[in-house]
């Protein structure tokens, strides 16, 4: 068996007053002061990246640990151009390693590090990406789950994006927006329902940071028997 694929994932909501070349000065500025394994402490710091022709502009991260890969990207600015309000418009931050990096502790970025990205590139919502086990959970190559499809059907949904919380990974990151919209109440009332029930649920950039499992030999079966547990006490389907 293939040693699993690790992505932490980071989004944000563009700010249409904020240009390309400002927000990525102000992401450097402060992923410049977070050390390894995630941060660009003392990195070559990439200029700020062009759209081009296109409606995104990509980076890359040149880090020292080999094997651990960074791709960022932001989305067009520009006078006329529609943002909706849904996810595929999101500007993001990606991480990739494979869990038997020995170079990288896993449970040390799940419960130290993640937290300081999530604070330096200031988005609504991150989380930690354990293999293809978030495409199994929702019904795979072959959209094998009643439950994702139907809810699917419902165009006024953003399914794990902007107002909905459907998979829930090993640790995520929900902004007090997407709590409320998505939960229907606040940070505070998500660690409250699950204190006692989590490895680690607390206040983070004005919402909530939740680990439900760092074991870095998680299975499928863990990872679906998390979600069934977790879900049905924030409320959701």
């Amino acid at each position: 068996m293939s040693a699993a694929d690790i992505e932490l994932w980071f989004y944000a909501r563009p700010d249409k007053t904020l240009s390309i070349n400002q927000r990525h000065a102000e992401i450097m500025d402060r992923m410049s002061r977070v050390g390894t394994p995630l941060g660009f402490a003392g990195l070559e710091l990439p200029a700020t990246p062009s759209c081009g022709d296109g409606l995104v502009a990509t980076y890359t991260v040149k880090l020292p640990i080999r094997g651990l890969r960074c791709v960022g990207d932001y989305a067009y600015r520009g006078d006329g151009h529609i943002y909706e309000d849904r996810a595929s418009y999101d500007e993001h931050l990606r991480f990739g390693f494979k869990i038997s990096n020995k170079a990288i502790d896993y449970k040390l970025v799940v419960n130290e590090h993640l937290p300081k990205v999530i604070e330096a590139f200031k988005g609504y919502r991150a989380h930690v990406s354990y293999d293809l086990y978030g495409l199994y959970y929702q019904g795979g190559l072959n959209d094998d789950s009643a439950v994702y499809n139907r809810l699917r059907e419902d165009k006024t949904l953003d399914i794990d994006g902007r107002n909905n919380i459907y998979t829930l990974y090993p640790a995520q990151f929900w902004d007090a927006a997407l709590c409320q919209r998505a939960l229907g109440y606040g940070p505070d009332e998500v660690i409250a329902r699950l204190e006692g029930k989590c490895r680690m649920a607390v206040r983070l950039m004005g919402g909530v940071y939740l680990i439900l499992n760092d074991d870095p030999n998680m299975s499928y079966e863990t990872f679906v028997q998390m979600n069934e547990q977790i879900k049905p006490i924030l409320g959701l389907v």
